[in-house]
């Protein structure tokens, strides 16, 4: 069997013709790096990161320190009021400290995220984890006092087990968030 009997040519054949663009995907400008996006957050990626660093620590604090912060703020208004003042002031500033290494952690992680994908330098990433630290101690004093009023409050209507924890999370996470906005008008020189 032969080729030959296809055409003189048999390897070439005629197509239509094809209609070509104008298109490029390249562009003359160039692009922003910067986020300058607007909305509930700022648009700014660190100050999200504040926040759930903020949340994380005063949820983590309301957790350890909440059942013993409502039993202490109890105990002020019973026989022993300076002995229950010092205590809750003890567990506030336990659940400062407590919160404060927690939000500085999450806080580390999130700016070095920023660091590796270019969206911040090493410089600002300290200033960012020194802020964090800061507003974490003042969430965790919120957030302890907000964790034990809600876990003493909820505690006397008969909740009990899981969802008191849950729920003490959650307020201790509120006053975190709370305690770390509070710290902003502090450590906004840095």
């Amino acid at each position: 069997m032969s080729l030959t009997g296809i055409g003189s040519n048999p390897y070439t054949a005629t197509a239509p013709n094809v209609q070509t663009s104008n298109y490029t995907p390249y562009s003359p400008y160039t692009p922003s790096t910067g986020d300058t996006g607007s909305g509930a957050f700022g648009g700014d990626f660190s100050s999200i990161g504040s926040m759930v660093a903020n949340a994380a620590g005063g949820g983590f604090a309301a957790h350890k320190l909440g059942n013993q912060m409502g039993q202490n703020i109890k105990s002020i208004f019973g026989k022993t009021f300076m002995t229950g003042l010092k205590n809750t002031a003890l567990t506030g500033l336990k659940g400062a400290g407590l919160s404060a290494l927690v939000s500085a952690g999450v806080s580390v992680v999130t700016n070095g995220v920023g660091i590796a994908s270019g969206s911040t330098d090493g410089s600002t990433a300290v200033s960012n984890v020194m802020k964090d630290t800061i507003g974490g101690a003042v969430g965790g004093l919120g957030a302890v006092t907000i964790g034990g009023l809600g876990n003493l409050a909820l505690g006397s209507l008969g909740l009990a087990g899981i969802p008191l924890t849950i729920a003490t999370v959650a307020f201790g996470a509120v006053g975190g968030v709370l305690g770390g906005q509070l710290a902003k008008p502090l450590t906004d020189s840095f």
